[in-house]
C-alpha cells in the first residue's frame, strides 16, 4: 500500500515535467500562422525547435560547444546519411584544444586553422570568434524514430502508399538506446537519457482530411495541416510508472482520410536538454509540504466547527432581502444589453482597425508596384521610340526616298529582272546580239550599285547607331564608294556575260547561252517579288511601330498617374491607420469597463437572487455546508494527510537522477573533458514524389 501512494505521488510530480514540454507546443501554435515563406524542411524545423524552446547556452562568456547532429533517413526512418556540425563559442585568442569524433571535417564560416591528431584531437587558432565547423560520422545514434503506415488497417509500405485512397495511419515509434547506471537513494539503478522528442510534418488540407493526432496539436494553415507531436521514449521506466494508469506518450499516431496520398517528409528533433532547463526550485521541500498539509487539517477542523455556527446566522437574513432582489435583478438585465451593445461595437472596431491596417499593408505594395510599372513604361517607350526610327530607315533604303541617290532596292532589284528579261528575249529572237552594254544598261548597273550601297549604309546604322558619328561627309564618302566599287564589279560581270554571249552566238551556241543565264531568268523576278514582298512586311512593320509609340506615350502618362494616385493612397492609409489605432485602444478600454461593470452587477445580482430566493435555504445550505465540509475533512484532506505519509523520497531522487543525466549528455561526437556543451538530433526522413 505504501509502495502504491509513492508512485501516486511520483505519477503528480510528473504532471510537472509533461506540462512543461507541452507548453512549447502552445507557443509555437501562436507563431505558426506568421511561418509563409520558407521552405517546408525549414518550417517544420523551426516548428520543433519552437516546441523544445530557445536555448541561450553559452551566453555568459563562457567557452561552450553546441552541436547540431542532422540525419537524413529514408522514408520508414532508417538513417542514410549523418552529418554533425558543431558552433564553439567563445573561444580565447590563441591555440586551445577540441575533440570530436567526426570525418572530412571543414571550418564552414571563417578562416581559422586547425591541425588533426590521431586521438581525435583538433589544435585550433583562434582569433576570438566564434568558430563553425562541420563533418560525418558513422556512429549509431542513441534514439530511433521508426515511420510505418496502415491503409485500411493492412500494412502497406511508402512507396507502395503513393497516390492510394483510404483510412491512413502512420505511426511514429521512438526508441530510446541511450542508457547509464545512476543512484537513486540508495540503489543502482539504470535509466534512460532523458530524451524529449518533436516530430513535425505538413500534410496537404486538399488530399488529407479528418486529420487527428494522439500526442501533439493539429495547426490549420490555409491549403495545409501541421502536425506536431511529441514524446518522451523511456520516461514512464526512468520514474517507475509502468503499473499506473499514468500516460507518458512514447510515440506517435496520426490518422486521415486520404485521396492521392502523397508520403510527405519529416522533421524530429531530440534533445535532453528539456528536463534539464525545468526549474523545480520553487517547489519547497517536500518536508515543508507536508507541515502545510497539517496546517490544512488544522484550517479544516476549525472550517468544519464554524460552519455549525454559520447556519444558526442565516436564518435570520430572509426578512429584507426581497426588494434588494427585485431592484439588482432589473440593474442586472440593463446591464447584459449595454455588455452586448459595447461588445458589438468593440467587435466592429475591432473589424475595422484589422481591415485599415491591410489597407495599410497593401497600399505600400500598390506604391511599390506603381513605381516600378511607371519606370518600365519609360524604358519600353524609348526603346520603342528607338526600334521605329531603324524602321523608317529600312523603308526608306527600299523605296530611296530621303537617300542620295534617289533609287531603292526595290526599283533596283525591278531593273535587274528587267533587263535578265530582254536579255533572254534577245537570245530567243533571231536578230543578231550586240558584244557591248548599252549606256542604258550601265545606268541600270549602276543604279542597283547605289541602291546596293545605299541598303548596306543603312543596315550597318542599324546595326551600329554610332557607325557614321563624327562628319556628315563620312556617310556619303561610304555610299560613294561602295557604290563605286559595286558598280564596277556588276560592270565587269555583265559585260563578261554578254561577251561569252556573243561569243558563243557566233560559234553557233546561243542554245547554251540560254541554258547558263536561265536561273537568272527565274531567279531574278523572284529576287524581285521578294524584295517587293519584304518592302511591304517592312511597311506594315513600321506602321505597327507607330501605332505602338503613340500608345507608349498614352502608358507612361497613364503609370506616372497611377504612380501618384498609389503615392496618395498609401499615405492617406497610414494617417487612417494611426488613428484607427486610438479609436481601437479607446473601444477596448470601454469594453473592459463595460465587462467589469457587467460582473460586478451579475455577481451582485447573484448575491442578492441567493439573498432573496434562497435565504431560508441558506441555513438549510449552511447545515449541508457543515455536513460537507466534515466530509470533505474524511474523504480529501485526511486521505492527502495520508498520501504524502508514504515514500516521497524515492520521488525526487528519480528526477533528481534525470536531470544529472540530461546534464551529463552534453555530445555525440565528442567533447574535451572540462567543457560544457549540448547537442540535439535533427531527424529528416524523405518524402516519396
Amino acid at each position: 500500500m505504501k509502495n502504491k501512494k509513492a508512485k501516486k505521488v511520483m505519477a503528480g510530480s510528473m504532471a510537472v515535467v509533461i506540462a512543461a514540454g507541452l507548453a512549447g507546443t502552445c507557443g509555437y501554435y501562436n507563431h505558426a500562422s506568421e511561418v509563409q515563406a520558407e521552405e517546408d524542411t525549414e518550417v517544420l524545423q523551426e516548428t520543433a525547435e519552437q516546441v523544445l524552446g530557445d536555448s541561450d547556452t553559452g551566453n555568459d562568456g563562457e567557452f561552450y560547444k553546441e552541436e547540431s547532429v542532422y540525419v537524413k533517413a529514408d522514408a520508414s526512418g532508417h538513417p542514410m546519411k549523418t552529418t554533425v556540425t558543431e558552433w564553439l563559442k567563445n573561444p580565447e585568442k590563441g591555440t586551445f584544444e577540441d575533440s570530436t569524433e567526426i570525418n572530412d571535417i571543414k571550418n564552414i564560416k571563417g578562416e581559422e586553422s586547425f591541425n588533426e591528431g590521431t586521438d581525435g584531437s583538433l589544435q585550433w587558432q583562434s582569433e576570438g570568434n566564434d568558430i563553425y565547423y562541420q563533418g560525418t560520422i558513422d556512429k549509431e545514434l542513441p534514439v530511433d524514430v521508426k515511420v510505418s503506415y496502415k491503409l485500411d488497417g493492412e500494412s502497406i509500405s511508402p512507396e507502395e502508399l503513393e497516390g492510394k485512397d483510404g483510412k491512413l495511419e502512420i505511426h511514429f515509434e521512438y526508441e530510446n538506446k541511450s542508457k547509464e547506471t545512476v543512484d537513486v537513494g540508495e540503489e543502482n539503478v539504470e535509466m534512460y537519457t532523458p530524451f524529449t522528442m518533436v516530430t513535425a510534418m505538413m500534410l496537404p488540407t486538399d488530399g488529407y482530411k479528418n486529420v487527428t493526432i494522439d500526442n501533439g496539436k493539429i495547426i490549420s494553415d490555409a491549403d495545409k495541416d501541421i502536425i506536431v507531436g511529441v514524446a518522451f521514449p523511456g520516461l514512464e521506466e526512468n520514474m517507475n510508472l509502468q503499473n499506473l494508469d499514468v500516460d507518458i506518450p512514447d510515440s506517435v499516431t496520426i490518422t486521415a482520410d486520404v485521396e492521392d496520398a502523397s508520403v510527405e517528409p519529416t522533421i524530429t528533433l531530440a534533445s535532453a536538454e528539456l528536463l534539464n532547463e525545468i526549474d523545480l526550485d520553487n517547489i519547497d521541500s517536500f518536508d515543508d509540504l507536508e507541515g502545510s498539509i497539517e496546517q490544512l487539517e488544522d484550517a479544516t477542523n476549525q472550517l468544519v466547527e464554524g460552519s455549525k455556527s454559520a447556519a444558526d446566522g442565516a436564518k435570520e437574513l430572509a426578512d429584507g432581502s426581497k426588494t434588494l432582489s427585485d431592484g439588482v435583478n432589473m440593474l442586472n438585465d440593463k446591464s447584459g444589453e449595454l455588455t452586448s451593445g459595447m461588445n458589438t461595437l468593440a467587435d466592429g472596431v475591432n473589424a475595422y482597425v484589422g481591415g485599415v491596417s491591410q489597407l495599410a499593408s497593401g497600399s505600400t505594395s500598390v506604391a511599390n508596384g506603381a513605381a516600378a510599372l511607371k519606370s518600365g513604361a519609360q524604358t519600353a517607350q524609348a526603346g520603342i521610340s528607338s526600334v521605329k526610327v531603324g524602321a523608317d530607315q529600312l523603308v526608306a533604303g527600299y523605296t530611296g526616298v530621303g537617300t542620295e541617290t534617289g533609287v531603292g532596292v526595290v526599283t533596283a532589284a525591278q531593273s535587274i529582272s528587267d533587263g535578265i528579261t530582254q536579255l533572254n528575249q534577245g537570245l530567243s529572237s533571231n536578230e543578231s546580239l550586240s558584244v557591248s552594254l548599252t549606256e542604258e544598261q550601265k545606268g541600270q548597273i549602276q543604279v542597283l550599285a547605289n541602291g546596293m550601297a545605299a541598303s548596306a549604309a543603312n543596315a550597318m546604322l542599324q546595326a551600329n547607331p554610332d557607325a557614321f558619328e563624327g562628319s556628315d561627309d563620312i556617310k556619303s564618302q561610304y555610299i560613294a564608294s561602295l557604290s563605286e566599287c559595286y558598280y564596277q564589279e556588276l560592270l565587269k560581270h555583265f559585260t563578261n556575260t554578254a561577251n561569252e554571249a556573243a561569243n558563243q552566238a557566233v560559234a553557233g551556241t546561243k542554245a547554251q547561252i540560254q541554258n547558263s543565264i536561265a536561273p537568272l531568268v527565274t531567279g531574278a523576278p523572284a529576287l524581285a517579288t521578294g524584295v517587293n514582298q519584304l518592302y511591304a512586311g517592312t511597311v506594315d512593320l513600321q506602321n505597327g511601330l507607330s501605332q505602338l509609340n503613340d500608345g507608349s506615350a498614352s502608358l507612361v502618362q497613364g503609370t506616372s498617374d497611377l504612380y501618384e494616385g498609389a503615392v496618395a493612397l498609401q499615405q492617406g492609409a497610414a494617417k487612417l491607420n494611426e488613428r484607427s489605432s486610438l479609436l481601437s485602444t479607446g473601444t477596448q478600454s470601454l469594453k473592459a469597463g463595460g465587462s467589469q461593470l457587467t460582473s460586478g452587477v451579475g455577481q451582485l445580482a447573484d448575491g442578492a437572487g441567493q439573498v432573496a430566493d434562497g435565504a431560508s435555504a441558506l441555513a438549510d445550505g449552511n447545515q449541508q455546508l457543515s455536513d460537507g465540509m466534515a466530509e470533505y475533512k474524511e474523504s480529501a484532506i485526511d486521505k492527502l494527510i495520508e498520501l504524502f505519509n508514504g515514500d516521497i523520497q524515492n520521488v525526487t531522487s528519480r528526477i533528481d537522477a534525470m536531470k544529472t543525466l540530461s546534464r551529463n549528455y552534453k555530445s555525440f561526437a565528442g567533447i574535451k573533458d572540462g567543457v560544457n556543451g549540448s547537442t540535439k538530433f535533427i531527424i529528416e526522413t524523405e518524402g516519396i514524389d
